[in-house]
């Protein structure tokens, strides 16, 4: 059963300035239909929670920590965060794949472990459970090195997204056969076109991934040979590990929808999604 998560919130969130430079991005407000005013942070952990997430490697930049931390410890009353929070700073924003790499240690070797992008938020379909709930459920019936959560985009959202190609196994499971990073519609249109789907529409990342330690593999492996562009990317991490396991790679197209409150457009639309559930 899985019961780690990691939650990499350190990014600067420049997009998002000059508020970001007062404050974490991972601090922004949202609003439910119940006028609770809880942190982007807080929505992320309580979907974790939700999801039997009992212990979470929340990895931090130390100009954050104090905040954060201060925050979570006034949220606990609400009763919907893990049991155990665990803070992983990352000094500098070397890239995404870093920040993960960073929590390797908290994971551990053995187990796999529930990644949750730090400013995505979702919100599950009526009557489907939380998203990352259906991807752990996914992970726990067909097993293998990764399970990645995914949703259908049209090809407007192409140059903001990881998009992956399935082959359909059964009820929204699909195993990966090709995957890019912000790929143009040509390159979309050409490799990743996933059959079932309606036409111009795409699986891309909604924030969700289960894997196992051999991700972490995979990360060393670029971080031994300098990354890419002095960064170390989970994209790059992603791809060879679809390399390496081309049988074992899976994904799940979710109940819901992602929300990505690092940009000022995808907050103003969780803001106004939040609102009403």
């Amino acid at each position: 059963m899985i019961t780690k998560a990691i939650v990499p919130v350190a990014g600067l969130g420049t997009r998002l300035g000059p508020v970001t430079g007062a404050i974490p991005k991972a601090m922004l407000p949202l609003v439910d239909a119940k006028d609770r005013i809880r942190s982007v942070v807080h929505c992320i952990l309580a979907e974790a929670s939700a999801a039997g997430i009992r212990e979470v490697g929340l990895v931090v930049a130390p100009r954050q920590k104090q905040v954060i931390e201060n925050y979570l410890a006034a949220a606990r009353d609400a009763g919907d965060l893990p049991r155990e929070i665990e803070y992983v700073l990352q000094p500098k924003p070397k890239g995404f794949g870093d920040a993960v790499l960073r929590g390797a240690d908290f994971a551990g070797s053995s187990d796999a472990f529930l990644l949750m992008l730090g400013d995505h938020v979702r919100v599950a379909d009526a009557g489907s459970p939380p998203c990352a709930a259906q991807v752990i459920a996914a992970f726990e019936r067909y097993g293998g090195v990764a399970m990645v959560g995914m949703q259908d985009v049209g090809a407007e959202e192409l140059p903001r997204v990881g998009v992956a190609r399935g082959e359909p196994i059964a009820g929204g499971v699909y195993l990966c056969t090709d995957f890019a990073e912000k790929p143009d519609a040509a390159a979309a249109r050409k490799r990743l076109v996933t059959p079932g789907l309606p036409e111009g529409r795409f699986l891309a990342h909604c924030g969700l991934y289960v894997f196992t330690a051999a991700i972490f593999d995979c990360l060393k492996a670029l971080k031994s040979s300098g990354g890419r562009g002095g960064e170390l990317q989970l994209a790059d991490a992603q791809s060879m590990l679809l390399e390496r396991h081309p049988q074992d790679y899976r994904l799940l197209k979710v109940a819901g929808r992602a929300y990505d409150t690092g940009t000022p457009g995808g907050y103003a639309e969780a803001f106004r999604r939040f609102s009403v559930v």
